[in-house]
Parts: structure tokens; C-alpha cells; sequence
């Protein structure tokens, strides 16, 4: 729902071309990165990191730097 919301307001700004860029996963949690342009096509991205527990999110956060996400996900699961 968060995500919808967020797609729907920058599509309302001008942001097109969007792009599922990764998915990784390690145990129980999933970073998904991805991006778009703005109206001068300019690329900008996002990844979430979602936390599960029996098939449900329980946690989620965001990043502004994919690669920051995958470091928390891999630092959470290699000592959390």
C-alpha cells in the first residue's frame, strides 16, 4: 500500500518509465530496488528491505541507496 501510494504521487509529478530493478533475498528478509526517470529522464532509485515472518511482512525500510539496503540485509542476517 506505502509503495502504491508512493508510485501514484510521483506519477502525479511527472515520473514515468519505472523499473523492478532487483530482488534478493537472504533467509527472511528481501531487498527490492527499484527506479525511474523524471520528466528530463533523470534515473532515480529506492530498495526496501522487508522483514517476514510466516509469509507476512513484519518490518520494512526504506533506502535511498540500493546497495545500502543490501548491506543492512546481510548485516541483519549475518548477526540479527
Amino acid at each position: 500500500m506505502v509503495l502504491d501510494d508512493a508510485l501514484a504521487n510521483g506519477w502525479m509529478l511527472g515520473a514515468r518509465d519505472y523499473s523492478l530493478d532487483s530482488v534478493q533475498s537472504r533467509r527472511n528478509r528481501v531487498v527490492v530496488a527499484f527506479s525511474w526517470a523524471d520528466k528530463e529522464g533523470r534515473r532515480y532509485g529506492l530498495a526496501q528491505v522487508l522483514r517476514f515472518r510466516h509469509g507476512k511482512i513484519i518490518d520494512m525500510q526504506d533506502f535511498a541507496h540500493p546497495n545500502s539496503a543490501v548491506t543492512s540485509m546481510r548485516f541483519c542476517t549475518a548477526f540479527g
